[in-house]
């Protein structure tokens, strides 16, 4: 493609998407916690569709009489296989409530299936709907290839589903939106889900009478302590203070939080101070950052094999008792399994504790987190294909399974009421979907109500939600019998009490994250799943470089001006052209 119709492409693909980031983020990128969805699916479809008589409401699980068969693609994980598709529970349910035949016409691992659809976009031979990347799906809407989704959207999907969907934010709508009109559903993964947290073992702290790590002054104490004091009571120096990986930010035992602290956003795209947008890694405040990280590696706080280490064997610190904080995403504790088996191995697990804390803030600020948008699918329909509602009633289902109530189907359609045991099969054991978005697990708000009925007893919204109704008990056994609970089935489980131990660290992170946008003070990357040719081009060898260099800084193999240098060869192969194709696509935004 000549570069000329990649830029016109690309800007195509993010005004709607920086758009929403001027409208949500300050200085910085900051998150205002308001939701910018209008009436009508996304911030550009209100303006464009003033004059538009109001979309028909239409049946959002009707029935239709005559089966619609519906040919349909999808990636698939390498684990899985076309049968388990074609076989799926959830295909079946969709032909007994509504009559919708789903065909698979192609299902394969991301790289066969990118291949696949870029054949289909030179011959413009697309099946009735498939899952689509948001460069694949901006380059269908310029050929002509897709119909518009705006008055589905707006006639048929459940407020529940638009609720859900549009809680965060409307970010991944306004990228699928062109000229006042929805193109696709996205596979929403809400960004405040994404934010980051201090995970502490709380018992080792409590022993040696060590500060809430509320401070950087005393989050430092806490972890040289951890680093220097034998918390483990072994007689032998083999603990660490901090963790971290290869990869230096990852989603769990990483530094990224570290360098949000100092005001410093690796890893991500922000608006600067001037209302550019810069790449975070690239910026004057990362430099007292590598300085920082290169005091801890020196003074032996993290572990010296961190550079060939992944989340899963990092995390095997934490099962031997040899790491006391890490900071990550809210599964950082489920990461190798390391709670979980800390727990299990213990010969007395009802003495553990760990707790998740804010990052600590630096100069008496609280620390805005960064948080990112991983939408990256979104459902799509052929222009011609008859029967467009039919995604939207997938939608809804999908929505109504995770979000309830499930035991009385959604108010006035008790045809769709399912029992626990055929629920839990569906949700438990058949991961087979065409669509599946996070939201459709609610999790914060699952939290909110559970942490509520722990305090105040009252279950009623619990009871009505069999995915909430699921764990709550659970949680409460654990909270009254700690590792002497029962599963399920009231048989002692202690595998069950390990995944309680470690599942609750997920709430706290949860809540933690809800607080900062309510303040809002999340710091939002503003790329999403966004893509241009330079990029593709140079991303792999810019990110490799990053790596290397700073991580050479920080094992003390390269002094801190280093920096200085990395930044001119980012910029030289490639990075200054990526930063101003994405300054184009804000103009163009600006323009419009």
């Amino acid at each position: 493609m000549r570069k000329s119709k990649m830029t016109s492409l690309l800007a195509l693909a993010m005004s709607a998407i920086l758009v929403l980031s001027q409208a949500g983020c300050g200085s910085g990128g900051k998150d205002t916690g308001e939701s910018t969805a209008p009436a009508a699916a996304g911030t550009q479809a209100e303006t464009a569709q003033e004059a538009k008589e109001p979309a028909e409401k239409g049946d959002p699980f009707g029935k239709y009489e005559e089966p619609v068969k519906m040919t349909a693609m999808t990636s698939i994980a390498t684990t899985a296989s076309a049968t388990d598709y074609e076989n799926s529970l959830w295909s079946a349910k969709m032909g007994e409530l509504f009559n919708i035949d789903i065909e698979y016409v192609f299902l394969a691992a991301k790289e066969q299936y990118d291949e696949r659809v870029n054949l289909m976009l030179a011959s413009g031979d697309l099946p009735d709907v498939m899952n689509v990347s948001l460069t694949q799906m901006h380059q269908m809407i310029e050929a002509g290839l897709l119909q518009p989704l705006t008055d589905v959207y707006d006639g048929y999907v459940t407020d529940q589903a638009k609720e859900a969907m549009t809680k965060d934010g409307t970010f991944p709508f306004d990228a699928a939106t062109v000229d006042g009109e929805l193109y696709g559903i996205p596979w929403v993964q809400p960004r405040i889900e994404t934010c980051h947290a201090l995970f502490v073992n709380e018992k080792w702290r409590k022993d040696n009478d060590l500060p809430e790590p509320d401070t950087w002054e005393n989050f430092e104490k806490m972890i040289y302590a951890f680093a220097d004091g034998d918390p483990n009571g072994n007689g032998i120096k083999d603990e660490f203070g901090i963790g971290l990986t290869k990869k230096i930010w990852d989603t769990g035992f990483e530094a990224t939080s570290i360098a949000n602290a100092f005001g410093a956003y690796p890893n991500a795209w922000i608006q600067g101070a001037d209302g550019n947008i810069v790449y975070g890694s690239v910026q004057p405040e990362m430099k007292p950052v590598l300085e920082k990280l290169a005091q801890y590696y020196k003074d032996g706080l993290i572990d010296p094999e961190f550079i060939v280490k992944d989340y899963d064997t990092e995390a095997e610190l934490v099962t031997k008792e040899q790491l006391g904080a890490m900071f990550g995403i809210q599964w950082t504790g489920l990461m190798g399994s390391c709670l979980q088996s800390l727990y299990e191995n213990s010969a007395d697990p009802d003495s553990l504790e760990w707790k998740i804390y804010p990052i600590p803030s630096v100069d008496g600020k609280e620390t805005s987190p960064v948080v990112y948008d991983y939408s990256s699918q979104w459902l799509v329909v052929n222009k011609d294909f008859a029967n467009p509602e039919a995604v939207a009633k997938i939608c809804n289902y999908m929505h109504f399974m995770g979000l309830g109530p499930q035991e009385t189907g959604p108010e006035g359609y008790p045809e769709l009421a399912i029992s626990y045991e055929e629920w839990e099969n569906m949700w438990n054991n058949d991961s087979y979907r065409l669509y599946s978005p996070e939201t459709e697990h609610g999790n914060i708000d699952r939290w909110e109500h559970w942490f509520q009925a722990m305090e105040d007893g009252d279950t009623t919204w619990i009871d009505s939600n069999y995915l909430a109704k699921d764990q709550f008990y659970a949680m409460q056994r654990f909270a009254e019998d700690g590792s002497k609970m029962t599963d399920n089935f009231g048989e002692p489980s202690i595998s069950a009490a390990s995944w309680q131990f470690t599942y609750r660290l997920c709430g706290q992170t949860f809540m933690y994250a809800l607080d900062q946008k309510e303040k809002n003070n999340l710091t939002s990357d503003l790329r999403g799943s966004f893509v241009s040719e330079s990029m593709i081009e140079n991303q792999a060898v810019l990110e490799d470089l990053e790596i290397q260099t700073f991580t050479n800084i920080i094992t003390g193999q390269s002094p801190v001006d280093e920096f200085d240098s990395f930044v001119e060869q980012w910029n030289v192969l490639g990075g200054e052209m990526i930063t101003q194709e994405i300054n184009e696509w804000h103009e163009s935004m600006s323009g419009q």
